[in-house]
């Protein structure tokens, strides 16, 4: 089965599909989206393998060409949505100073192709949503007025810049090695986000690059601006905002991100926040 749910004459759509098996070419159309909600796709792209699974998407544009595999018993579950080439650059334009720069990034031979997580990225966050109301049945008004389309484009600014920014500050000569280690990067990263409570050694995140363990903090932080246990520090602190924001004692928040006290915990988190713990739950409730 594939449905077209919506289509408009400046190639904005959204498509569901339930498919056992195929193989065939498959075309990401302005800036398209490719999500898994239920099962697992295979993507061949540039003379590289994709693995999407369930709750994970990949992102393309015109210039992308592509193989999709699925292979299953139970029928994999997914949904394509293209977002215009137009809508895509007033958003960049509005939002970012350099949008031209952006636009021509995200729509050009030269953008970065990858899988994300929905769980780490703005434009997860709005595919989950998506997701739910073609569940529920309440996505015709949203499509009607075309807000939705805008609001996956801003999704998409949020993640892609941070995508532009730091692959730009990658100095190697060859773009496609520039290419190939900073998706490593973002794949360690996300490793770390996965696994941000356990006590992770250097060695099992730099595995998830395939980079040695020196070279891997040298352009983890090269690029990213902080060391990986830095970043594993910032987001162990997220966390532990989350979870005082739902309630959960400071003590019991301290030990469950891997603090051995209160004092030792509070300092870390006013140093990020610029409040103790207690009082920035007091002052945000």
């Amino acid at each position: 089965m594939n449905q077209t749910i919506y289509k408009d004459e400046q190639r904005n759509a959204i498509r569901l599909s339930k498919i056992k098996k195929i193989e065939a070419e498959v075309q990401f159309t302005g800036f398209g989206i490719k999500y898994v909600a239920a099962g697992e796709e295979e993507y061949f792209i540039n003379q590289k393998k994709f693995t999407v699974k369930e709750g994970e998407y990949i992102v393309g544009n015109d210039f992308t060409k592509s193989i999709v595999r699925i292979n299953h018993e139970q029928p994999v579950e997914g949904i394509c949505i293209d977002v215009s080439a137009e809508i895509v650059s007033e958003v960049a334009a509005y939002h970012d100073l350099n949008g031209s720069e952006i636009s021509e990034f995200l729509l050009s031979d030269q953008f970065f192709v990858n899988r994300y997580n929905i769980k780490n990225t703005s434009l997860g966050y709005t595919l989950q949503e998506i997701n739910q109301k073609l569940i529920s049945g309440n996505l015709s008004n949203d499509l009607l007025r075309n807000e939705l389309f805008y609001s996956l484009a801003e999704s998409v600014i949020t993640d892609q810049r941070f995508v532009f920014d730091h692959l730009s500050k990658m100095n190697f000569k060859r773009f496609i090695t520039n290419e190939d280690v900073f998706r490593a990067l973002l794949a360690a990263q996300s490793y770390i986000d996965e696994h941000v409570l356990e006590h992770l050694s250097l060695e099992q995140i730099a595995m998830q690059a395939h980079i040695s363990k020196y070279h891997f903090i040298r352009i983890f932080k090269q690029v990213f601006g902080i060391s990986p246990y830095q970043y594993q520090k910032r987001k162990r602190l997220e966390r532990a905002r989350h979870e005082l924001m739902q309630g959960r004692s400071v003590f019991d928040t301290a030990i469950l991100i891997g603090y051995p006290d209160i004092p030792s915990f509070s300092k870390a988190f006013k140093q990020v926040y610029g409040q103790a713990p207690s009082h920035y739950v007091k002052s945000n409730f």
